[in-house]
């Protein structure tokens, strides 16, 4: 996978906590390196870190979707995030993806 170490590093982290939910990589957004999604079922979560790679503290924003159809990338937002920190996103990702909305 070809993306920003931001990015890398994060699924690292990512993957720690959240190996039993068989998330999937999915990478609608290829050209940009700072952003990744993860699927699980119907449900889509959009994670970038490019407004803040010159920053001290790393944060993130994301998007937490479901899908329409799920084989089509189109969806349906239900929340977004803007600036969290890392706590913050691990936490909202695992809340979405426990709830089954």
């Amino acid at each position: 996978m070809k993306k920003d170490k931001s990015i890398l590093e994060l699924m690292k982290k990512l993957d720690s906590h959240l190996k039993a939910n068989s998330l999937k990589i999915v990478d609608y957004w290829e050209a940009d390196l700072c952003a990744i999604g993860l699927r699980k079922e119907n449900r889509l979560i959009y994670i970038s870190t490019y407004n803040y790679l010159n920053d001290d503290d790393m944060r993130y924003d994301f998007d937490l979707e479901l899908l329409i159809n799920t084989n089509t990338p189109k969806s349906q937002i239900i929340k977004e995030g803007r600036a969290v920190n890392e706590t913050e996103l691990i936490t909202e990702i695992c809340s979405f993806l426990a709830t089954g909305v």
